[in-house]
């Protein structure tokens, strides 16, 4: 199997920390960078991880050489109108940051862009921001836009999951019944989806592929 460089944003987050950390300990994966604005292991280190960190991911473009040079951009980048501060700074990072994330990673000819959203999202409806769940589906439909339509990449993985679970401790019974069912997936199995879809593409013939799985359950099968 081919090795890969993987470069990504979002590597603090509850699925973007599972993905680096397996990122790190994958023999085919051979280099990391994470950009974000917290050091993506806290005072650990890796001699796989280069870790940049900025004040701000709106200075983005000042990174745009870190991207040459890697197979596949991974976007784990995410957050909810509570913690954005409001309905604008909600769409300016997960839509604003994508796009622009988006544009380095093809203006690099990082030939892969692998990104999650959700389950049902849709960038055409009606949306207004008072009403928040449309809100939300309008700008993660948006955010998939971002490597579907507005560049050029060769390669394209988009996971669109249900309810998540972030790995805190010992689940509660009805957290192991939601996981059984499938209502619940769990980020860790969620970024190991991520990874295979890095794998296989990577040990691809150079003809345009776009993989889009969507629901808990295709994203597990995935992964059989």
């Amino acid at each position: 199997m081919r090795k890969f460089k993987a470069i990504m944003i979002g590597a603090t987050g509850a699925t973007g920390s599972q993905l680096l950390r397996q990122l790190l300990n994958n023999p085919n994966c051979s280099h990391v960078v994470s950009i974000g604005r917290k050091p993506a292991m806290g005072n650990d280190k890796n001699k796989k991880l280069n870790d940049i960190v900025l004040k701000s991911l709106f200075d983005l473009s000042s990174t745009a050489d870190y991207w040459i040079g890697n197979d596949v951009f991974f976007n784990c980048i995410g957050t909810t109108r509570k913690e954005a501060g409001s309905a604008k700074a909600f769409i300016d990072i997960e839509f604003g940051i994508s796009n622009e994330a988006a544009k380095l990673a093809s203006n690099a000819q990082i030939p892969h862009a692998c990104l999650i959203s959700a389950k049902g999202v849709d960038h055409t409806i009606w949306a207004p921001i008072w009403i928040h769940p449309l809100l939300y589906m309008k700008t993660m439909g948006q955010k998939e836009q971002t490597i579907l339509s507005n560049n050029n990449f060769n390669y394209i993985s988009i996971f669109k999951p249900g309810m998540l679970s972030r790995l805190r401790g010992k689940s509660s019974t009805i957290e192991n019944f939601l996981q059984s069912k499938a209502l619940k997936l769990r980020v860790d199995i969620l970024s190991s989806a991520m990874m295979k879809s890095a794998e296989y593409i990577k040990n691809r013939e150079p003809v345009k592929h776009s993989l889009i799985l969507e629901g808990n359950k295709k994203i597990i099968s995935y992964l059989d």
